[in-house]
């Protein structure tokens, strides 16, 4: 009895092996370097961020400028209030996103092609939010699976925010020569 105990803990322990194993690869096989963030089965790719930092910055006055961050930040929410409101059947039309951003400082952006998408996923946060409530809107980010690449930094994973001055990267710098 004790061999067959013995014998089974080997086989539980080579398959929780094994299972580990296929978990990270499958992870690492996610892992598109274009990819900025994956929301879900959402991708947010880095061609996305670039336009819509361009466009962004196309309606800034002279010496403002757009965090990539905070673009990326925006981006993300977008896409998870696009899942709330798909998981709430809320349906969320362009008019509707015009007429919140219509007074707003986004407005600029609503006749900018690469700019709209950004605008479009700030209303959409505040739609759904103001459709589901605003608690229950915020107990749901914590829930939503995001996956940040690395090289934009660290996601706070109840906020789904980029975290300020933090990097996911393994190199450290390299100290500073004393004088």
């Amino acid at each position: 009895m004790l061999m067959s105990l013995l014998a089974r803990s080997r086989s539980l322990a080579a398959l929780a092996t094994i299972i580990a194993i296929t978990s990270a690869a499958a992870g690492c096989a996610r892992q598109d370097p274009s990819v900025v963030a994956y929301v879900g089965d959402t991708e947010i790719t880095q061609q996305q961020v670039d336009d819509a930092v361009e466009g962004v910055s196309s309606i800034l006055q002279e010496g403002q400028s757009v965090s990539r961050q905070a673009v990326v930040n925006a981006m993300i929410h977008g896409a998870i209030a696009d899942h709330l409101a798909a998981a709430n059947k809320i349906t969320i039309t362009d008019g509707d996103r015009d007429a919140l951003i219509k007074n707003s400082n986004l407005a600029g952006l609503l006749n900018v092609p690469k700019g709209r998408p950004i605008a479009y996923d700030v209303a959409d946060q505040q739609i759904v939010s103001e459709k589901i409530g605003s608690e229950a809107y915020i107990a749901a980010l914590g829930k939503q699976p995001v996956t940040l690449n690395p090289r934009f930094g660290v996601l706070d994973p109840n906020e789904k925010t980029i975290i300020a001055d933090q990097s996911a990267s393994l190199a450290k710098p390299m100290p500073s020569p004393t004088p």
